[in-house]
Parts: C-alpha cells; structure tokens; sequence
C-alpha cells in the first residue's frame, strides 16, 4: 500500500514542523491532521511548543482551524505559530527556545493564553504572554514585556521608569504602546519613509519578522527582529 504523504510531523527541539500537501482539499487534509495528532497525542505529552507550517501555504482562518483541531486531541500548547521560512524560522526558533527555558522557574512571570478584550493585565515584573494581546485587551509591565503572539491591543512596559526596558512581540498592530511615559504616535511615521521601510523589509524578507520596540532619545522605535537586534535571553528578560 503506497504510504499517505500528506501530512508529515516532524520534531525537532522545543517543536513541531508540520509539513502538508499543497493539493488537498482543506477540509480533507484537516481531517488527516486530526488522525494524524489523535494517534500520535500519548506519545507528544503536553509539552509547551512552537509550530512550523510547511509545503502548503495556509491563512490565518486555516491556521486557527489547524490549531484548534491540535487542541482538541493533543494536550500540547502552541506557544507560537511560523511558517517555514529558514532565515525567520531560525530567528524565532531562538527565542522560542530561549523562553522556553525560563518556564520552569519563572512560572510566576508568565500569563498563558491570550488577554482579551477588557481584560487588562498588570504587574510590577517583566512578563511572557504566551498568546496574543487583543483588541481592547492591555498589560502593563513595571519591566520588560514579551508577547509570543501579537499585540492588537495596548501593552505598556517600564511603568518603573527604568528607560531600558523592552516590548517584543511576533507581530504588532496595536492600538496603544508606550514604553515608561513616551507613547508611540503612529500619525507622526513620514508616510515616504513609511512606504520605503515596508519595500526594503518586504525585499530582505523581514516583513513577517517579529519585532522589537525600544526608546532612543524619547522617542519610541519599531525594529524587525534579525540577527544583530536579537541579543536577550529568558534570564536577561525576566
């Protein structure tokens, strides 16, 4: 009997690599997932993992839909979702790995799921979101905040003045950011500078990556997560 190649798990360290046929209908192959992740669920435990999609390009709907049938029959938890793009895949696999590590110890600094709408979150310690910030969802960190997911909603950090603290986040669209007192001002981006900056990331293949807001002279900057601004570690965050 010919083997089904038509969906293929593979592991590799704090994740799964999820490659899926480019032909099949939707609804069959989501079937095929179901069976594949039921079968395999005693064996994959409930262990905290990033999710790689490969071999078949997907929306978000189909993404969801995906993650919600792995729910259903696994007790793992998807602590972030990206497709197979080597130089990003790379990229977030570190950080993953690298928040990953600080779970065990540092349970008390970490909100599993997403915030949502009229939710707000506050602490006076840095904090991992393992989820998304929503629309009308907010969080306030006195240090550092780490969103593994994406930031719809508000998120403050450095609420104890310290200048140096961070926001990262593996993608952002939010409707309020501020670091200590400075508030980001969408309004103010040159719409020139705008467009040139989404050519040249659309162009380096950084348009997907995560990002990074800082302060820099009062003022608050959005930077694509890469090689040279990827430099903390859970330890570092926490």
């Amino acid at each position: 009997m010919k083997s089904d190649n038509s969906v293929i798990v593979k592991g590799y360290k704090d994740g799964i690599l999820l490659i899926l046929d480019e032909e099949l209908p939707f609804d069959e192959l989501l079937y095929k997932i179901r069976n594949r992740f039921a079968d395999s669920s005693k064996f994959l435990g409930s262990a905290k993992l990033a999710l790689t999609f490969s071999g078949r390009k997907l929306s978000i709907p189909e993404q969801k839909d995906i993650l919600g049938v792995i729910s259903e029959v696994t007790e793992l938890e998807i602590i972030c979702v990206f497709d197979n793009d080597e130089s990003t895949q790379e990229i977030m696999k570190r950080n993953v790995d690298s928040v990953i590590s600080g779970l065990s110890n540092q349970t008390g600094r970490f909100f599993h799921g997403s915030v949502a709408e009229g939710s707000h979150i506050e602490t006076e310690n840095s904090l991992v979101v393992i989820g998304n910030i929503e629309k009308g969802g907010s969080v306030s960190t006195g240090g550092n905040l780490v969103v593994l997911g994406s930031i719809l909603g508000s998120a403050t950090a450095g609420t104890n003045g310290n200048r140096e603290t961070l926001i990262y986040a593996s993608s952002i669209d939010a409707e309020h950011l501020q670091i200590v007192k400075t508030v980001y001002d969408a309004g103010a981006v040159d719409p020139k500078a705008e467009k040139k900056r989404l050519k040249a990331e659309s162009k380096s293949h950084m348009d997907r990556a995560a990002r990074l807001v800082t302060l820099h002279d009062n003022e608050i900057v959005i930077t694509p997560v890469d090689e040279n601004t990827l430099r903390f570690d859970a330890e570092g965050l926490l």
